[in-house]
């Protein structure tokens, strides 16, 4: 009769035994080996999850006309800081962009959506490390919209208090940032 062992080697691999716990027992993963010392079941990869930022609207919902976002204009519209990173660490950008189009006009309206990293932030265009380029439909179309960005930015010198800024820019006519709006920063170290 199998019974299952209860000692934490064997709770952690999930082993069943036949005799008593000595950790010789045939493991029910590879059947019929048995372990020679080594962990056969050793994950690859970890990863730590050293700090996290945010920035979100208060209350984070839908308003009408709450930002208006100029044409040919870069406007910051979230930002987060990371107390301290270091060469090698990872930092994952997420974030969901609320946007609206109310202008009379049926066109459709390109925004550039761009990521700039440093403090304080210069918004050089060419100077970001994340852009992205898409359209808002006019009134006659999806006029209203949630814009999701992802990014992670490979750390290769040690700073602190590094600051991550979204900007967005209309290229054919004014916009409005109605919300929700979520921005994320994770700091990963890979081991």
């Amino acid at each position: 009769m199998k019974r299952h062992c209860s000692c934490d080697r064997c709770k952690k691999h999930h082993h069943k035994w036949d005799d008593c716990c000595k950790h010789d027992h045939k493991c029910c993963c590879k059947k019929g080996k048995k372990h020679d010392g080594k962990d056969k079941h050793k994950k690859r990869d970890k990863a730590d999850l050293l700090d996290f930022e945010f920035f979100t609207l208060d209350p984070n919902v839908r308003m009408d006309n709450n930002m208006r976002l100029p044409e040919d204009m870069q406007t910051p519209v979230a930002s987060v800081t990371l107390e301290q990173v270091r060469n090698g660490d990872l930092v994952w950008l997420n974030g969901v962009f609320g946007l609206d189009q109310d202008e009379t006009i049926f066109i459709d309206n390109r925004v550039d959506m761009r990521i700039f990293k440093g403090n304080p932030p210069v918004f050089t265009p060419g100077s970001e490390i994340y852009r992205a380029r898409f359209e808002v439909e006019g009134e006659a179309g999806d006029d209203q919209v949630i814009e999701p960005l992802m990014h992670v930015d490979r750390i290769t010198e040690n700073a602190n208090n590094v600051t991550y800024t979204v900007t967005i820019e209309p290229l054919d006519t004014d916009l409005f940032l109605n919300g929700p709006i979520t921005f994320t920063a994770a700091l990963i170290n890979k081991r």
